[in-house]
């Protein structure tokens, strides 16, 4: 919301609170001085009827020359002049005639007969849910402002008549005021208020529309200034307006000194966070940095894998939240943040979704600017066993691509000398008479090293890869489906989970060879049943699977062997399964490793390129083959 429009609401917020209040406090005393108005002239009214009515009391026991002996004579001689006297009847009728407001006028007895009264007035009618407009006056203006508007309720004025110097009370003279009067009389004014009000709002408005423009265009100008600044877009923008006063000419000139050394700042910042992206995306440790209140600034890509998580759920949370304190590697990092020291790499074990435990090294470096001030915390984990495995692979890569130079120089080199050598033997064959069985001997070892040289040779041969993009989901069942009936026989029960919408790039016959080699060594080591588990999960840009079999599991010496070539635990096998598998997957730019557990069965995991946009790059690649 911009600075003009906040202005607007407290500007029109104001003026309308002031004219709120003032028309209340107006209405309060306009209420008040109306209800006060009504009763005195109501008591004017009341006093001067009785006056009226006592002096001619007076003046008819006189004339009629009654000389009561008694109070109750007094009493019954008033109340017979009262009830028969035509004066006192014209006297009502004209003072209720000047009485504006008067509904009615009331001459009462103790016991609260009507003695005499107005016309058309009785005690049901009139008095009828009236209260004493006195008691009235005490209640709240607002109470009272609803009732008039809303009710067509009377109110009273009594004064009481009796004897001079007693308390007894033995008449009531009562004025009934009459609302509906009432409320005329105060209408016109509400009208005119309501129509103030109405105004005062008007006002409010305009000046809300208006003030901001004249007095705010400055200051928006600044903000817009600084918002510009803050886009990169400050310099190009702004122009001078000759309007503004030569302080804020001063304020905009030093924006502009403020906007070249920000964008510089800016681009500086921008540089160097993305360098460091680079490179802990290079790195094969899981990195994490946090700032100086233990908020993840940045991590590696390595960070997704190990802790499960992607980055962008990961940013900004707090060290506890990624590594809590009950957990081992969370009370080492925790401790060395707390204590402000630096921790090399340490052992712990971790465990994984799958079950498997994780050896992780961790290290944390405490960031400091000067000896004092700390800027942060750099963590570092490492898989110990990714490390492991990767020398492994790297070392037996190099073996077998030196294995592979020079097997394939043997070979080609043996070949033709076999050839001469199965040649000879058949014409030395035809020259001598008879069954020779040493030269069947010799001719059966000629084929098989002829046999084994071909292997060389075709292991050896440079593969023509036919990439295509490939549902991995899919591929796993068209495996899975040609090893059921085999499955079958063996009492294997295959149990497969396969996450939705993984693709990758590859060539479908070598691939689906690969796997089968894995899938077949999982079946044949299950010589006594079980359950084979095969599963597919997306593992960041990776594409993971796992086959994890029930068999008696890979013993610890020979596990740095399994992917040579010949080597073979089978009584008939030849060797070439796994080496093959280990060569397709490399080809396809993957992974392959496996853990084992005598007794507890082994799992291979395979992992392969994921294709993030899998419709992008199929369309792609439709279109680099046609």
């Amino acid at each position: 919301m911009s600075l003009k429009s906040r202005l607007r609401r407290p500007i029109v917020a104001l003026v309308a609170l002031v004219v709120v209040v003032m028309s209340l406090l107006y209405l309060s005393d306009f209420t008040r001085v109306s209800f006060e108005g009504a009763a005195d002239r109501a008591d004017l009214v009341a006093e001067q009827f009785k006056l009226y009515l006592e002096n001619h009391l007076n003046l008819e026991i006189g004339r009629r020359g009654l000389q009561p002996a008694s109070e109750t004579d007094w009493e019954n001689a008033w109340t017979a002049i009262i009830r028969n006297g035509p004066d006192i009847a014209e006297m009502l009728n004209r003072t209720l005639a000047k009485a504006d407001l008067a509904l009615a006028i009331l001459v009462t007895d103790k016991h609260g007969n009507v003695l005499a009264a107005s016309p058309a007035a009785t005690q049901s009618s009139v008095l009828a849910g009236a209260d004493d407009i006195h008691d009235i006056q005490r209640r709240w203006w607002a109470v009272n402002l609803w009732d008039l508007m809303t009710r067509r309720e009377n109110y009273l004025v009594t004064r009481p008549i009796g004897f001079k110097g007693s308390k007894q009370v033995l008449f009531n003279v009562t004025i009934v005021i009459r609302s509906v009067l009432l409320k005329h009389e105060v209408e016109p004014a509400l009208k005119s208020l309501m129509l103030a009000f109405a105004l005062a709002l008007c006002v409010a408005i305009f000046l809300g529309a208006v003030l901001p423009n004249l007095i705010i265009d400055p200051l928006q100008r600044v903000s817009q200034s600084i918002d510009l600044i803050r886009t990169g877009q400050f310099g190009a923008a702004t122009t001078p307006d000759r309007r503004e006063a030569r302080e804020f000419a001063d304020v905009h000139s030093k924006l502009s000194l403020l906007d070249e050394q920000y964008r510089g700042a800016k681009q500086d910042a921008s540089e160097l966070r993305t360098n460091i992206e680079q490179l802990l995306e290079r790195l094969e440790e899981s990195v994490l940095l946090f700032d100086n209140t233990g908020r993840l600034l940045m991590a590696g890509e390595p960070a997704e894998r190990m802790l499960g998580k992607t980055r962008g759920a990961m940013a900004g949370r707090a060290l506890d939240q990624l590594f809590p304190p009950s957990s081992a590697l969370g009370e080492i990092i925790g401790n060395a943040v707390r204590n402000q020291e630096s921790v090399g790499e340490r052992m712990v074990t971790v465990p994984r979704a799958d079950g498997v435990p994780q050896h992780l090294t961790v290290g944390v470096q405490i960031l400091r600017k000067g000896s004092s001030e700390t800027m942060g915390a750099l963590v570092t984990l490492r898989d110990v066993e990714s490390r492991r495995q990767l020398e492994r692979q790297l070392d037996f890569s190099t073996r077998l691509a030196a294995i592979s130079r020079l097997t394939g120089g043997v070979a080609h080199e043996i070949k033709n000398p076999l050839n001469a050598m199965a040649l000879h033997l058949e014409v030395l064959k035809n020259k001598l008479a008879g069954q020779q069985p040493e030269i069947d001997v010799i001719g059966r070892e000629i084929k098989r090293l002829d046999t084994v040289v071909k292997t060389f040779l075709n292991f050896n041969r440079p593969l023509d890869l036919k990439y295509t993009p490939l549902d991995f989901n899919e591929l796993v069942q068209q495996i899975l489906a040609l090893v059921s009936v085999e499955a079958s026989a063996k009492h294997v029960q295959l149990e497969t989970a396969l996450e939705d919408k993984l693709w990758i790039n590859g060539d479908p016959d070598l691939l689906k060879q690969a796997i089968l080699n894995v899938i077949n060594n999982g079946l044949e080591a299950m010589q006594a049943g079980g359950t084979l588990i095969t599963r597919t999960t997306r593992d960041g840009d990776e594409c993971l699977l796992t086959v994890r079999d029930a068999g008696p599991g890979i013993p610890l010496e020979i596990q740095n062997r399994v992917f040579q070539l010949y080597f073979t635990t089978k009584e008939n096998g030849s060797g070439i399964g796994l080496a093959t598998t280990f060569r397709v997957v490399q080809l396809h730019n993957g992974t392959i490793d496996f853990t084992s557990e005598p007794g507890k069965g082994t799992m291979f995991r395979l992992r392969f390129p994921r294709m993030i946009d899998h419709e992008r790059e199929v369309l792609a690649s439709a279109t680099a083959t046609s």
